[in-house]
């Protein structure tokens, strides 16, 4: 009879906690079990490393885009490249929320204010969906 107790309890827990760590996936392609809630893995240092528009691979050699996003809502956006030879930079302070039970990001950087579909939210993957009119943008960063 213990056996049968045990066994009862320690599915109930499974079950139970499963459901608690599935409620940290809202993206479709986040990990099914995390310990970190989406702010902490949003929390992160961000390098851009692959962009698509509609699907195609867009080149984005020479020109580094950094996103550090901190815990308390705020966040800078670093861009890096080269015009004509020349080393350039750019870096713009601004701030993060998210919308629609985390599922979107609002980034807001002066008066530019972007909205985000999170595809995926893992500790060291970030992707981020955009459609604008007809196209699709889907940008790829890894965390450090």
């Amino acid at each position: 009879m213990n056996k049968v107790k045990f066994y009862v309890v320690a599915a109930f827990l499974a079950i139970t906690f499963l459901g608690v760590f599935q409620s940290c996936k809202k993206g479709e392609d986040d990990p099914a079990i995390s310990i970190y809630s989406r702010k902490d893995r949003l929390t992160n240092t961000w390098t851009l490393n692959k962009y698509e528009k509609n699907g195609s691979v867009q080149d984005i050699s020479g020109t580094t885009h950094i996103y550090s996003i901190n815990n308390n809502g705020t966040l800078t956006h670093t861009i890096e490249g080269s015009i004509f030879g020349f080393p350039t930079r750019t870096v713009r302070d601004g701030q993060w929320v998210f919308m629609s039970d985390d599922e979107d990001v609002k980034i807001t950087i002066g008066s530019d204010v972007t909205i985000f579909n999170i595809q995926r939210l893992a500790s060291k993957e970030l992707w981020l969906k955009q459609t604008i009119g007809a196209d699709t943008h889907v940008y790829y960063y890894t965390g450090l």
